[in-house]
């Protein structure tokens, strides 16, 4: 795929986004997990906060101390990164968890009395940074009312390495949930792209002559695009038509002048009057020239690329007329082309590319004319083959130009063999000459339909 494919841009968006989203996806999800955490580590201080108010008492001399500490075995194995600590406002006393060993968590200067708790973020007794819940509660009267900041607290990371923990076990399941939607993407974009694909093969039936139209039957969305083609090739046809109407009616138009000045010139010569005959007639010839080269320019400038023709019907067409003619009547006539041959050019244009060879086969041959055809590499090779004398290797090219005549004894214009060979020029195909013992081949080479 290159740089401007429509498949590929797809794709590189949808990848983007799906990066895109991902990424977000594990930022959001982490940060959720973060605060689950924390969630659940504040109840759980403030759990163990709670245990402790309900644990202080006085001992025996009437000191406040922390009579029931919470059991978590944590509080008891030092530097554990579970601690607590109570501070008696009224005497200034410090009870804390063994954990702390002999540190204390400088939590900072009380605010007011709030069972709902305050956090903080302090150096532990490790320099590590600690998490805290602190509750700032007044005692009952039994207790003296004293008041007492309780403070429960926990290494911080310890829960940044929950969320690496979490984030590292989240992203393979990212990845795999990322791939499989890559290949969902995947699959929609060539699903979605799928009906350029039928367009485009479908335009290439219709170029190669094996279909006419695109039709209907392409999803909704691209209907409009399928009916404008389908529109622009009607246009196109009535244009073609409309073309080659008007060339048949501009010969119609020039005929009936050109043969009446054919009869003028017979007259003269009748009465003599050979030397304005032949002035005559050598302008007349060069009309006639211009005429048919023009028209048949005319014509092939009007042909569409998306038609063909069967290689036999024409063929079979030009050699029953040809062979009826003063010319063919005496030959011995030969056809050898399969039925199955379609050729990517106008049935009109391949008639008249056949026919140009063939009358100019039986105008040279002695006893016979052989055609043949054939497929190669993609291509259709007509052979149109004669006794006759032939061209000369040193005349062929000249024998392709307009008005170039081989034989001046005989009548005619000298286009057939130049407008043959515009005829196949303008179709992609070319015409060339050979010799193969006593006969001479024209060799008429155009594109196969099936792979136009």
């Amino acid at each position: 795929m290159n740089v401007g494919s429509l498949k590929l841009r797809l794709l590189l968006g949808a990848s983007a986004f799906l990066l895109c989203a991902m990424v977000i996806a594990a930022i959001a999800l982490s940060f959720l997990f973060e605060r689950h955490v924390k969630t659940w580590i504040d109840n759980e201080l403030s759990s163990h906060i709670d245990q402790l108010i309900a644990g202080i008492d006085r001992d025996i001399d009437g000191k406040l101390i922390v009579k029931t500490a919470p059991a978590d075995p944590r509080f008891s194995r030092p530097l554990s990164g579970f601690y607590w600590q109570a501070v008696f406002e009224g005497t200034g006393n410090v009870i804390r968890s063994r954990s702390l060993w002999d540190a204390t968590i400088a939590i900072p200067p009380p605010t007011s009395i709030d069972d709902h708790g305050h956090h903080h973020r302090v150096a532990g007794p490790s320099g590590q940074t600690l998490y805290v819940l602190e509750k700032r509660v007044e005692l009952p009267v039994r207790l003296g009312r004293e008041r007492v900041r309780i403070a429960a607290a926990v290494d911080e990371a310890d829960v940044d390495k929950a969320v690496r923990a979490f984030a590292a076990s989240l992203t393979p399941f990212l990845l795999l949930l990322g791939a499989l939607l890559a290949g969902a993407a995947w699959v929609q974009v060539l699903l979605g792209l799928k009906p350029l694909t039928s367009i485009r093969n479908r335009i290439a039936t219709i170029r190669s002559g094996q279909a006419q139209r695109l039709g209907k039957d392409f999803p909704e969305e691209v209907q409009p695009l399928t009916r404008e083609i389908d529109t622009l090739l009607d246009a196109r046809d009535r244009q073609i038509a409309n073309a080659r109407a008007r060339a048949a009616d501009l010969a119609h138009g020039l005929n009936t002048p050109i043969q009446v000045l054919i009869g003028g010139i017979a007259k003269l010569k009748s009465r003599g009057e050979t030397a304005i005959a032949a002035d005559l007639e050598a302008a007349t010839e060069t009309m006639q020239r211009h005429v048919e080269r023009q028209l048949a320019k005319a014509r092939l400038q009007s042909n569409g690329g998306h038609t063909s023709a069967l290689a036999r019907t024409a063929i079979d067409r030009v050699v029953n007329v040809v062979r009826k003619t003063p010319d063919g009547i005496r030959l011995a006539w030969s056809v050898d082309v399969a039925d199955g041959l379609r050729v990517a050019i106008h049935p009109e244009d391949l008639a008249e590319a056949v026919g140009g060879l063939v009358e100019n086969a039986a105008r040279h041959a002695r006893t016979c004319v052989a055609i043949s055809a054939g497929r190669r590499d993609g291509v259709i090779l007509i052979y149109i083959a004669d006794d006759g004398p032939g061209i000369p290797e040193d005349l062929q090219t000249e024998a392709l130009a307009r008005g170039s005549r081989m034989d001046e004894t005989r009548p005619g214009s000298g286009l057939g063999l130049a407008i043959v060979a515009d005829i196949a020029d303008a179709w992609g195909g070319s015409i060339g000459f050979e010799r193969e013992e006593d006969m001479f081949i024209a060799v008429l080479q155009l594109k196969s339909a099936a792979a136009a």
